[in-house]
């Protein structure tokens, strides 16, 4: 059975062809197999048994028992004995097995409204989020990778190059905070507000396949945005690596009026004595030399937003046996395959919205947290979602979530996914948290997302839920997995909304929203005034990605494909 509208049925036969009805036992079941404990099916005779009424021998005697009597995705046994009128049956019929199969069955945990709300800090990746249709800044050329100076009467030159790194560099997360977080293995990570790259670079002199000389660094570019109003910083390091005996001048390196900037930002090019120590590296040599440079950016006009890409150019002479050669590198033609454009900085003069100008790493797309020790109802919606169907929405290893600031095609989304009193009339009232809780209509995808699936395509929509017997192509909440938060013993669970029955009317997971019949409390203080933290904090605006950490993990009982549900024991982190 789909469904917690129970109907039980037996044929009923009597010799004399009477009629009779038969009357239901309902028993729960014990390690052995067993019938263990009665069910008691009604208040209204003294056993808790149901009766039928008379049907014609040879015909189906059928009860219906009140919903949520028998819990779901649990076995029982049930038996029948008949009555013609005149005379009971001496026996019970055999005991039969039965089960009503919820596809969702979610045990949550107990909420804690004292637990404070986590922060929305995003450890440093090397994933690389753009904003929802944002234009590629710059694309990446292999052949850049290699930078030589001019060639000398004997036709020897100077280069410089990127080394590539093995594997790809991997997401980086965990104690990637402050204190030595650059110090990484070759890569570029970032959060919204602070920038890594690392790269090893080797010069050469002379041909690359059979150099003269060659000699290996590692450049480290840091890029931290408004540590004061109107400025960013970058550091940069050079470290020594290998300089080998070749290079018995050695090495210098410079960096001064090298810098540049997309107007209104503008570079204060630091002087000759700014490097933490000689940017010069002889044979043998592995010190490190760190120069910084603050960038200001002209905040003065309101309401305005500005795209930023720092570069620097790092000038180096190369010095072997009677050859002292120039070569520059570039910074801009040394970007990683995978994430070019990591360090294009977003300002933005808005002060109404984001109390003050600032800046963001736009492409770095942060995390929203939901706060699952206080409200599991809204976060055991979102974790089923971004579990069960394809979509994922705002899961980390699949797509984003792209936040939607127009107001009027939010109530749009809402109104189609979640329309008047549609989780009043599916809802059960012991979600509730207390008697002045109200039930809600909790949907995800975000309304305020361009992945709503409220939301349609024309209009800019990823994920448009239309009913397949739709005859408008209007997105409906129908076409969602729906759900609905209810009260078993001393827990709450998250069910499917019960339609009946019928396979066409229970989630197939190939939906690509949820809307669920959950708490108000859980609903509203799940986002409400913590989004909007958020979204200041983070300087969101229409279009950003960011994704969305629900703090949910689930132990689920095997599944094997042949329609047995998906029920797990939710825990908050």
């Amino acid at each position: 059975m789909e469904t917690t509208k129970v109907q039980l049925r037996n044929k009923v036969t009597d010799k004399d062809n009477d009629t009779a009805n038969l009357t239901f036992e309902v028993w729960t079941i014990g390690t052995d197999g067993k019938p263990k404990t009665q069910v008691k099916l009604t208040d209204e005779n003294a056993y808790g048994v149901l009766v039928s009424k008379f049907v014609p021998s040879g015909s189906l005697a059928t009860v219906t028992v009140d919903p949520w009597l028998l819990k779901p995705n649990v076995d029982y046994l049930f038996r029948t004995s008949a009555y013609d009128g005149g005379l009971y049956e001496t026996e019970w019929s055999p005991w039969a097995r039965m089960r009503i199969e919820m596809p969702i069955d979610l045990t949550l945990p107990n909420p804690d409204h004292n637990a404070p709300h986590p922060d929305f800090t995003t450890p440093p990746n090397s994933n690389q989020t753009k904003p929802l249709k944002s234009a590629t800044a710059r694309s990446t050329n292999k052949a850049d990778q290699r930078q030589c100076g001019p060639a000398d009467k004997n036709g020897v030159r100077a280069c410089v190059k990127t080394n590539p790194v093995p594997d790809k560099p991997a997401a980086k997360s965990g104690n990637l905070r402050d204190a030595g977080w650059c110090d990484t293995s070759p890569g570029a990570f970032a959060d919204r507000f602070k920038e890594c790259d690392r790269r090893s670079v080797t010069y050469w002199l002379g041909p690359e396949d059979d150099p003269i000389a060659k000699a290996d660094f590692t450049f480290t570019r840091e890029l931290r945005l408004n540590e004061t109003i109107g400025t960013f910083t970058e550091r940069l390091t050079v470290k020594g690596d290998n300089i080998p005996a070749d290079f018995d001048g050695g090495i210098s390196l410079s960096a001064f009026n090298g810098h540049s900037c997309q107007s209104p930002c503008k570079p204060i090019e630091p002087q000759g004595g700014d490097w933490t120590a000689t940017p010069h590296w002889f044979p043998g040599d592995k010190h490190s030399a760190t120069l910084t440079t603050k960038y200001t950016w002209d905040d003065s006009v309101a309401d305005k937003q500005y795209r930023f890409k720092p570069d620097v150019k790092i000038e180096g002479t190369v010095h072997s046996p009677g050859v002292g050669q120039r070569v520059d590198y570039q910074w801009s033609k040394g970007y990683w395959e995978e994430n070019p454009d990591l360090d294009e900085i977003r300002c933005d003069t808005f002060t109404t919205q984001y109390d003050g100008t600032g800046c963001v790493f736009v492409n770095s797309a942060p995390s929203y947290v939901f706060n699952a020790k206080s409200y599991p109802q809204a976060a055991a919606h979102a974790w089923l979602i971004q579990e069960k169907l394809k979509n994922q929405p705002g899961r980390h290893d699949n797509k984003p979530l792209y936040y939607m600031g127009d107001k009027a095609q939010n109530d749009k989304n809402r109104d189609r996914i979640c329309p008047g009193r549609w989780a009043a009339e599916n809802g059960d009232q012991s979600a509730r948290d207390d008697a002045n809780d109200t039930l809600n209509c909790d949907e995800f995808a975000f309304a305020s997302s361009y992945n709503s699936g409220g939301m349609k395509k024309s209009e800019g929509g990823l994920n448009e839920a239309v009913p397949a017997d739709s005859t408008t192509g209007t997105p409906n909440g129908k076409a969602c997995v729906q759900t609905f938060a209810k009260k078993q013993g001393t827990k709450i669970h998250l069910y499917n909304v019960d339609f009946g029955g019928g396979s066409a009317k229970v989630p197939h997971f190939n939906e690509v929203c949820g809307r669920s019949a959950i708490s108000g409390v859980h609903n509203q203080e799940s986002m409400g005034g913590n989004f909007v933290r958020f979204k200041k904090q983070m300087r969101i605006m229409d279009r950003d990605a960011y994704w969305l950490d629900t703090r949910m993990s689930g132990r689920c009982d095997p599944t094997d494909g042949t329609g047995k549900p998906f029920r797990c024991t939710l825990t908050a982190r």
